[in-house]
């Protein structure tokens, strides 16, 4: 584990962001799952301010648990589809996909590396990309989990609100992806 740098830079040349999917990008669905594509549903602003962080930001990378798959309420394909959704739309308003782009299909009770908190798939981001630099990183998440995972490797963390997660081991807050990235972009 790296020491942990808790700030916010001035600007986020450098820096690697990495997103969780649901509650950040697309509404957050008490208790369930977004199974098809219908279910799917963006945060107001989500794509602008999408297309402003890369802009931004050295490289952005989504990083999603997605238990839904193996529990078999929803198909591989599901999640394509979904994931299809979301890239047909970023296409729509000139905005580029992710960077890269990981989910963890397991089951919470598993431990599996990919599985967050634990950081499997951030690391697997920094095979792609070797220089990511974790003193330059940000882990953005609305849950208990994407804070864990921040901590497994010292970087900082941003919390999004989500009344249905009670936490506070994150840096910073704000109310939606959106707001995050217009503090960071003054």
């Amino acid at each position: 584990m790296s020491e942990h740098k808790s700030f916010l830079p001035e600007n986020l040349t450098g820096f690697t962001i990495f997103l969780d999917r649901d509650g950040v990008i697309n509404q957050p669905i008490v208790e369930d799952y977004a199974k098809q594509p219908a279910d799917f549903i963006l945060v107001d602003g989500v794509l602008e301010a999408l297309g402003i962080l890369q802009r931004m930001a050295k490289h952005v990378v989504m990083v999603t648990n997605q238990q839904g798959v193996h529990r078999r309420l929803m198909s591989e394909k599901d999640l394509e589809n979904i994931h299809l959704k979301l890239y047909n739309s970023l296409k729509d308003k000139g905005v580029s996909y992710f960077d890269a782009s990981f989910y963890a299909p397991y089951l919470k009770g598993e431990s599996h590396e990919w599985r967050k908190p634990k950081n499997g798939m951030l690391l697997k981001a920094k095979s792609y990309f070797p220089d990511i630099d974790w003193n330059k990183a940000i882990m953005v998440g609305d849950s208990p989990g994407d804070m864990l995972l921040a901590d497994t490797l010292g970087i900082t963390k941003v919390k999004i609100a989500n009344p249905q997660f009670s936490f506070n081991n994150q840096d910073f807050t704000y109310s939606d992806f959106p707001a995050f990235v217009a503090a960071m972009s003054k």
